[in-house]
Protein backbone atom coordinates (compact mmCIF):
# COMPACT_ATOMS: atom_id res chain seq x y z
CA UNK A 1 0.00 0.00 0.00
CA UNK A 2 1.32 3.45 -0.62
CA UNK A 3 0.11 6.41 1.83
CA UNK A 4 -0.07 8.87 -0.33
CA UNK A 5 -2.96 6.58 -1.88
CA UNK A 6 -4.35 5.91 1.16
CA UNK A 7 -4.76 9.58 2.23
CA UNK A 8 -6.28 10.29 -1.25
CA UNK A 9 -8.84 7.32 -0.71
CA UNK A 10 -9.26 8.76 2.63
CA UNK A 11 -10.30 11.99 1.57
CA UNK A 12 -12.63 10.29 -0.90
CA UNK A 13 -14.32 8.61 1.50
CA UNK A 14 -13.14 5.25 0.25
CA UNK A 15 -11.50 4.05 3.42
CA UNK A 16 -13.08 2.69 6.50
CA UNK A 17 -10.76 2.10 9.78
CA UNK A 18 -11.70 0.26 12.98
CA UNK A 19 -10.30 -1.04 15.79
CA UNK A 20 -8.02 -3.73 14.44
CA UNK A 21 -8.95 -3.61 10.46
CA UNK A 22 -9.19 -1.42 7.67
CA UNK A 23 -10.69 -1.80 4.22
CA UNK A 24 -9.78 0.54 1.14
CA UNK A 25 -12.06 0.13 -1.43
CA UNK A 26 -13.92 1.76 -4.29
CA UNK A 27 -17.50 2.55 -5.98
CA UNK A 28 -17.67 2.69 -9.79
CA UNK A 29 -20.51 4.61 -11.43
CA UNK A 30 -21.63 0.80 -12.50
CA UNK A 31 -22.85 0.51 -8.60
CA UNK A 32 -19.69 -2.36 -8.58
CA UNK A 33 -17.47 -2.18 -5.16
CA UNK A 34 -13.81 -3.20 -5.54
CA UNK A 35 -12.34 -3.78 -2.48
CA UNK A 36 -8.72 -3.02 -2.77
CA UNK A 37 -7.45 -4.25 0.52
CA UNK A 38 -9.09 -5.77 3.79
CA UNK A 39 -7.10 -6.57 6.26
CA UNK A 40 -7.78 -7.59 10.07
CA UNK A 41 -5.15 -7.35 12.39
CA UNK A 42 -4.08 -10.98 13.19
CA UNK A 43 -4.92 -11.12 17.14
CA UNK A 44 -8.41 -9.94 16.16
CA UNK A 45 -9.33 -12.30 13.45
CA UNK A 46 -12.70 -14.12 14.37
CA UNK A 47 -14.10 -11.35 16.40
CA UNK A 48 -16.36 -10.24 13.21
CA UNK A 49 -14.32 -6.94 12.45
CA UNK A 50 -14.09 -7.88 8.68
CA UNK A 51 -17.68 -9.14 8.11
CA UNK A 52 -18.65 -5.38 10.06
CA UNK A 53 -16.45 -3.46 6.94
CA UNK A 54 -18.53 -5.76 4.74
CA UNK A 55 -21.85 -4.60 6.42
CA UNK A 56 -20.80 -1.21 5.61
CA UNK A 57 -20.16 -1.70 1.96
CA UNK A 58 -23.08 -3.36 1.49
CA UNK A 59 -24.73 -0.52 2.79
CA UNK A 60 -23.42 1.90 0.36
CA UNK A 61 -25.96 4.26 -1.55
CA UNK A 62 -25.82 2.88 -4.87
CA UNK A 63 -23.78 -0.36 -4.40
CA UNK A 64 -25.23 -3.40 -6.95
CA UNK A 65 -22.14 -5.98 -5.93
CA UNK A 66 -19.14 -6.14 -4.31
CA UNK A 67 -16.11 -7.39 -6.07
CA UNK A 68 -12.52 -8.55 -4.58
CA UNK A 69 -9.50 -10.66 -5.65
CA UNK A 70 -7.71 -12.85 -3.65
CA UNK A 71 -3.88 -14.78 -3.55
CA UNK A 72 -5.50 -17.88 -4.07
CA UNK A 73 -3.06 -19.31 -1.64
CA UNK A 74 -4.73 -17.66 1.25
CA UNK A 75 -6.86 -18.71 3.92
CA UNK A 76 -9.13 -15.48 3.40
CA UNK A 77 -11.08 -17.13 0.27
CA UNK A 78 -12.67 -19.50 2.93
CA UNK A 79 -13.90 -15.65 4.50
CA UNK A 80 -14.96 -14.53 1.03
CA UNK A 81 -16.76 -17.41 0.12
CA UNK A 82 -18.31 -18.59 3.80
CA UNK A 83 -20.63 -14.48 3.17
CA UNK A 84 -21.83 -15.42 0.02
CA UNK A 85 -19.26 -14.16 -2.69
CA UNK A 86 -19.25 -16.57 -5.63
CA UNK A 87 -15.83 -17.06 -8.04
CA UNK A 88 -16.05 -15.92 -11.20
CA UNK A 89 -12.63 -17.61 -12.12
CA UNK A 90 -8.87 -16.75 -11.44
CA UNK A 91 -6.18 -14.41 -13.25
CA UNK A 92 -2.68 -15.02 -12.64
CA UNK A 93 -0.54 -11.84 -12.32
CA UNK A 94 3.02 -11.06 -13.90
CA UNK A 95 4.78 -12.62 -10.97
CA UNK A 96 3.13 -15.80 -11.41
CA UNK A 97 0.63 -15.50 -8.48
CA UNK A 98 -3.19 -17.00 -8.69
CA UNK A 99 -5.45 -14.79 -7.83
CA UNK A 100 -9.28 -15.47 -7.03
CA UNK A 101 -12.23 -13.28 -8.40
CA UNK A 102 -14.84 -13.24 -5.79
CA UNK A 103 -18.55 -11.24 -6.85
CA UNK A 104 -21.43 -10.98 -3.98
CA UNK A 105 -24.40 -9.56 -5.70
CA UNK A 106 -26.46 -6.92 -3.52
Amino acid sequence: MIFETLSESAGRGELILVDGGMCHWHLRRDGQVTIREILVLPERRGEGIGTSMLRQLESLPGARSIFAKCPSDLSANTWYAHRGFVCEGHEQTRSGRRLTLWRRRL
